[in-house]
């Protein structure tokens, strides 16, 4: 597999994503994901290839490891693992600044789609190369 290229932005929590146990809320965490799978798309693609092209995601499995708390300082990061003809596989950590320690991981499924049909579509080497050091 060739050496992905990952995408990472730094955040602060905010209240709005508090719940009642006074940590961040699950549904922050998946929005979180979503968030920065579409920068990382919107990022490293033409505004043509997106205009043609999306993702539909098809599974999503999500580990909880440490709670994040009102202004902690979070670090996300996101890279695609592994790809076959019509989908692929993305990871996705977020993790303590200050501590580098890991709080959350995801690794989700995500199928590559026309959206004039909605149907699979192949991937191809001028989707995929942005990606990835080298194909």
């Amino acid at each position: 597999m060739p050496k992905a290229i990952p995408f990472e932005k730094k955040f602060k929590v905010e209240n709005d994503v508090i719940d009642h146990f006074n940590h961040v809320n699950n549904i922050a965490y998946v929005q979180w994901v979503l968030g920065i799978s579409k920068d990382h798309w919107i990022s490293f693609s033409s505004e043509k290839i997106r205009n043609q092209f999306g993702w539909m995601i098809m599974k999503h499995n999500l580990n909880y490891i440490r709670q994040a708390k009102l202004n902690d300082e979070l670090n996300i990061k996101t890279w695609i693992h592994d790809f076959s003809t019509a989908t692929s596989t993305r990871k996705t950590t977020i993790s303590e600044v200050n501590t580098q320690k890991v709080i959350f991981e995801s690794q989700a499924k995500w199928c590559f789609v026309n959206l004039k049909t909605q149907k699979p579509t192949r991937l191809t080497s001028d989707i995929l190369n942005p990606f990835f050091e080298s194909l």
